[in-house]
């Protein structure tokens, strides 16, 4: 019986735009916001400089302070003002002095973000909560404003954290997971979506590729768009233990046809800290043997204290299809039988670090991994390099044996020893460490093999001579065109010593999914020239020499399909 494994991914694509800035002219006008009961300042308030016409000339948000300065052109008359969980207000610029208009605005705080509001027709059925819905609508559009406001006048220097994860089964337990780290002086936005609103409403949040299908997920500005709202209709959603404090202003799809996949969800506001907090939502349209494992996304929404509201995490939960053939031998027929079975993958992010210009730092409250490196014989392991593969998280241990992996991600990490003799096979020793990492600082030990101890160690998985006190040890990897491991390799290894005939070290051997040999052979303490023959399938064989050398011998082994002249 054979199996062969056939994966199709489903992926999330998210770009980052550029936005430019804006022109600056020479008049100002400056104040302060401040909440008309307690008299507090308020942070995060949208300012937007309008003309006659009502054309926007600038915006710009408060600083914890509730400071604002605009710089606006001289044709500006009203300065419009709004920020979530407040009454929106617009009033009239008063005279500059000296090229600077001074004005100092309240702001009447709303007591329930329920206020019901004049419904007019729309293509949503009619609803006893569509006024009050509505009205949820407009506070979430005026914390969203401020989100797309505070990218533009208040970009940051971000380092950005981003994860694959594959689920075990259809679970949400990881079972494994890469991560890598994106970091820019100026970033405009820590998430962006792939399309506008109209691109969204009109052709859904799902496309079909070669091979397989690119989902997609909405932003600040998709959901801030007339063009989302007038697509969707609108519910309050009901109390939820797990949100205290908490109003959810769910949507879905006015036009729910099936050939669209489309997204049903809610946008959550903390009616405390009048702040939001987070989108989710879930993928509809789909076929029903996958819409039944729930995919679909969380967005979270973090506001610092200079009045910034940020994207700080967000992540898909994506579900895809592996086809496994099973050719199975009944009687002298041989029948290929496909079973097909799904598995759960996620991918996201999270913002690390975020700086302004104005001093303002945040740093996410990431995991940490206090490692003590030691030898067999526990002896501390000096200056190794660890870290977990397929991430960015490396440290070198001390004088002590101590390294740290800082800003881990959430989830389990294999730790492995990096030496730069195996730099070339692309190979890692590995110390035996797995770690689930959380939001927080775990001392852990790990046990660091020397470089001659893991070949060693390998020779003796492999079943082949194996001897401590020879003076040259060999490690070799067969990899194709693309860097990658070749199984299935028959392979030879000769010994051309100095002064003596050749001696067969080894023949008959085949490697594994991992392209790895190793040889210990006692005859390599003649040195001289190692000879590898190696050949897959019926492709010409492939011959490298090398002239050995004291310790570990890392030798790269090129293997082409080419195939045999006979």
């Amino acid at each position: 019986m054979r199996r062969v494994g056939h994966w199709i991914y489903y992926l999330a694509i998210a770009c980052l735009p550029v936005v430019a800035p804006s022109g600056v002219s020479a008049q100002q006008v400056r104040g302060i916001v401040s909440d008309s009961t307690s008299r507090r300042p308020i942070p995060g308030a949208v300012l937007i400089l309008l003309d006659s016409t009502g054309t926007t000339l600038g915006r710009n948000i408060t600083n914890e302070r509730g400071e604002f300065v605009l710089a606006g052109a001289a044709r500006a008359r009203r300065l419009r003002l709004q920020r979530i969980g407040f009454r929106p207000r617009e009033v009239t610029i008063p005279p500059a002095v000296n090229g600077v208009a001074e004005i100092n605005l309240a702001m009447i705080a709303i007591p329930t973000f329920l206020e019901p509001v004049r419904v007019t027709a729309s293509q949503c059925a009619r609803r006893s909560d569509q006024g009050s819905a509505l009205a949820l609508l407009e506070q979430a559009r005026a914390g969203l404003l401020t989100t797309v406001v505070a990218r533009e006048a208040k970009p940051a220097a971000m380092v950005l954290f981003m994860f694959t994860r594959l689920l075990d089964g259809t679970t949400d337990k990881i079972d494994s997971q890469t991560v890598r780290v994106d970091s820019a002086y100026r970033r405009a936005v820590s998430f962006s979506a792939a399309h506008n609103a109209a691109e969204f409403v009109r052709r859904g949040f799902m496309q079909a590729e070669a091979n397989g299908f690119t989902f997609f997920a909405p932003d600040a500005d998709v959901l801030l768009d007339d063009r989302f709202s007038s697509g969707y209709c609108f519910r309050v959603m009901g109390p939820n233990r797990a949100r205290p404090n908490q109003v959810g202003l769910g949507f879905v799809a006015a036009d729910k046809r099936r050939e669209r996949v489309d997204i049903d969800g809610a946008l959550w506001i903390d009616t405390v800290a009048r702040a939001l907090r987070d989108i989710e939502f879930r993928y509809v349209g789909l076929d029903p043997g996958i819409e039944r494992f729930e995919p679909g996304g969380r967005i979270a929404f973090r506001e610092m204290s200079n009045g910034t509201v940020l994207v700080d995490r967000w992540s898909l939960r994506l579900i895809g299809t592996k086809n496994d053939t099973i050719n199975d031998i009944r009687g002298r027929t041989q029948v290929a039988n496909v079973q097909t079975s799904f598995f759960a993958s996620e991918s996201g992010g999270e913002l690390g670090h975020a700086v302004w210009r104005d001093g303002t730092a945040w740093h996410a409250p990431l995991g940490a991994a206090d490692i003590r490196a030691v030898r067999r014989d526990r002896s501390p392991a000096r200056g190794v390099e660890l870290g977990a593969p397929g991430t960015p998280y490396r440290a070198t241990s001390d004088s002590t044996g101590r390294a740290v992996l800082r800003d881990l991600v959430p989830g389990p990490y294999s730790v492995v020893a990096f030496d730069p003799a195996l730099d070339t096979l692309d190979l890692t020793i590995p110390t035996g460490l797995r770690l689930t990492s959380q939001r927080d600082s775990s001392a852990v030990m790990a046990r660091v093999p020397r470089l001659d101890e893991f070949v060693l160690d390998r020779c003796e998985a492999e079943r082949t001579t194996r001897s401590s006190s020879v003076k040259a040890l060999v490690i070799a990897r067969m990899m194709n065109g693309d860097d990658k491991p070749v199984d299935g390799v028959a392979w030879r290894a000769t010994l051309f010593p100095n002064a003596t005939d050749p001696i067969i070290l080894r023949e008959g051997g085949r490697t594994n999914s991992d392209g790895v040999i190793a040889i210990c052979h006692s005859a390599l303490a003649m040195m001289g020239v190692l000879e590898i023959r190696a050949r897959k399938g019926n492709a010409l064989p492939t011959i490298v020499r090398h002239t050995l050398k004291p310790g570990v011998n890392a030798i790269r082994v090129p293997i082409e399909a080419r195939p045999d002249r006979d």
